[in-house]
């Protein structure tokens, strides 16, 4: 199968790379000018430079490939989000496009499960409706909702995978990284002793969900939507794993007077059962391959590993 990525240095497009190649896969990275690509150079695949302005280079570059990932990442939790003129709408909507133009037969869009809203603490799945509470969310909405409907207009098949918050290497800023950081400081937030219930994946899974979302055999044209997660875990039992592998019990810094009524997305994850319902993309015979205990260990390894490096905690 050829492969193209779009997004290929971040957290999980460097992860899709890696199981595209482990997988046997032609491979092209796309990057933008002056990307780390340290890690590729391991890998037997291309790397090519691309600017995103010059719509006519977007389809040069695609031509020839099956296969088009989109993992470039959405703005953070804290961005100021212009809906009315967002360039990762904009962007994703260029890319379907010259996917489809370009002759690849499979867009498969990388989203997240911030696009979830509060208002209910069950297992939410594919089905559930969602009324977005935060401008992230609506804009991870309207970014799908712009594949789909290109999708339909083109007839190139779609796909769009929302994993849960994920654990593993090359991780610069993800939530894990931050959590890490606190504990290397002993100061691991915790609210109501860390009860509530999220569920959590391992980034070579999503790599591994990828690649498997890119050779199923999909009717022709059709749109698709997965959730995916890994293990369900509480906030606590996740510090408790970081303990053991660093073999040092943090101290908890207890937030639960702070965020009793929390207003920000990131507090109320702490306050709130976030567990996914992945039971679609497993009846269709995919697995996951990483227990808790080993993803964890495996990110802690890797954190500890570049603080060495760098000499800075966490990151």
């Amino acid at each position: 199968m050829k492969t193209i990525v779009f997004g290929s240095t971040g957290f999980i497009g460097s992860h899709t790379v890696e199981q595209l190649v482990l997988k046997g896969h032609e491979v092209t990275a796309v990057v933008r000018p002056h990307s780390n690509v340290a890690f590729f150079k391991s890998l037997d695949m291309r790397i090519v430079e691309i600017d995103y302005s010059d719509t006519a280079s977007i389809k040069e570059v695609i031509e020839g490939h099956e296969v088009v990932y989109n993992c470039i990442g959405s703005v953070g939790l804290s961005s100021k989000i212009d809906l009315e003129h967002s360039v990762e709408i904009e962007l994703t909507k260029k890319l379907v496009k010259a996917a489809s133009l370009s002759g690849a037969n499979r867009f498969v869009q990388l989203s997240s499960i911030v696009v979830y809203d509060f208002h209910s603490s069950e297992p939410l799945d594919e089905s559930y409706c969602i009324k977005p509470q935060y401008p992230i969310q609506q804009l991870l909405l309207k970014r799908e909702e712009a594949v789909r409907k290109v999708g339909k207009e083109t007839g190139i098949t779609t796909i769009i995978i929302r994993p849960a918050s994920a654990i593993g290497r090359r991780d610069y800023t993800s939530f894990f990284s931050r959590l890490f950081q606190q504990h290397m400081n002993d100061q691991f937030p915790l609210v109501k002793n860390g009860k509530a219930k999220v569920s959590l994946v391992d980034t070579r899974d999503v790599g591994r969900a990828m690649e498997w979302l890119g050779s199923y055999p999909f009717s022709a044209g059709s749109t698709n939507i997965f959730v995916l997660k890994g293990f369900d875990t509480t906030w606590r039992n996740l510090k408790e794993g970081i303990d053991e592998v660093r073999g040092i019990k943090a101290n908890i810094r207890d937030l639960s007077g702070v965020v009793e009524n929390p207003t920000s997305y990131s507090l109320r994850t702490f306050h709130t059962d976030r567990i996914w319902n992945d039971e679609k993309i497993r009846n269709l015979g995919f697995t996951i391959k990483y227990s808790q205990k080993e993803s964890i260990k495996n990110a802690v390894q890797s954190l500890l590993e570049r603080e060495k490096e760098t000499g800075v905690k966490g990151r």
